[in-house]
């Protein structure tokens, strides 16, 4: 499968919530002046005994192909200012998705997508692909907005903010024209410790520390990119916290450490409860060495 690189790769599986996703990822292939390729992956024919199937790739592929060429049709006359391509290929939905990550510039998929070639794309093939992609992965609820005029929102933790979530939230910002919140939440905050005061000194300090080195973080990429910023230090789970500011008007960004294996097909469950409530969510990698870049 060729993916033009920087594109944005729209996961498609003939469902309404997948024509949703692409129809929103056009909108931001437009807004990143880069091309929109529509991808729909199909299981391959199943073998039977001595190695021979009784139906061919193509006869497989065949209704795909049919689909996503009256996709790519569809979207190129609603969005006449798009470059819009489309392919079918046999494979896992998941893994197809993961490799086109590589040269994507942002991956798109539908949330909970029922459809009736590819199977869901959210449950274990969009876990999947979250956890696994190479770049930043773009989850569309069926019912989202076509327009997001509000700022983007980027949940944030003083303590250990996610660098390339909170890139990609003000270089999104720029592209439309909107300013930025970061939000930071806790659910409790430590007290004085009953044996030892110094503890609770040691703490607060640590915290105040915290919140200014974030901070100045935020204010730097606000002024590098001209975008508007503020942060919202708010009690509460971070998730809440998060879609509480956002409401259905925001863009929002979280940020997530995948490692592969086990740990990385599990979303943590701030980032979790954030794709299943947002209209529109991005997650975004986050390395575990971004701090000593910095």
């Amino acid at each position: 499968m060729d993916v033009p690189s920087g594109a944005v790769v729209a996961g498609f599986d003939g469902s309404a919530r997948s024509r949703r996703a692409v129809d929103w990822a056009a909108g931001e292939a437009e807004r990143h002046g880069a091309p929109l390729l529509v991808v729909a992956a199909v299981r391959p024919p199943p073998m039977v005994e001595g190695g021979v199937s009784p139906v061919t790739e193509d006869d497989v592929l065949a209704p795909a192909r049919r689909e996503v060429e009256a996709e790519v049709a569809r979207v190129r006359r609603e969005h006449p200012g798009a470059t819009v391509d489309g392919t079918a290929v046999t494979g896992s939905p998941a893994v197809v998705l993961v490799r086109a990550s590589e040269r994507a510039g942002l991956v798109v998929v539908g949330a909970r997508g029922h459809g009736p070639f590819a199977g869901s794309l959210l449950g274990s093939v969009s876990q999947k692909v979250l956890a696994h992609a190479h770049g930043p992965v773009v989850v569309v609820d069926e019912e989202a907005p076509s327009q997001l005029p509000g700022p983007v929102v980027v949940g944030a933790d003083p303590a250990d903010p996610p660098l390339e979530a909170l890139r990609y939230a003000f270089d999104e910002a720029r592209r439309r024209g909107v300013g930025v919140v970061v939000v930071s939440a806790a659910e409790r905050t430590r007290t004085a410790h009953p044996y030892s005061p110094r503890v609770s000194e040691f703490f607060a300090s640590q915290a105040a520390e915290d919140q200014e080195a974030l901070r100045r973080l935020v204010e730097e990429m606000a002024r590098e990119r001209g975008v508007e910023a503020e942060i919202r230090l708010l009690p509460g789970h971070p998730a809440d916290a998060i879609l509480g500011v956002a409401g259905t008007e925001s863009f929002v960004v979280v940020g997530s450490r995948g490692h592969g294996g086990l740990a990385g097909l599990l979303l943590g469950s701030v980032s979790r409860e954030v794709l299943l409530r947002a209209p529109v969510a991005a997650v975004v990698r986050v390395r575990d060495r971004d701090r000593a870049e910095e």
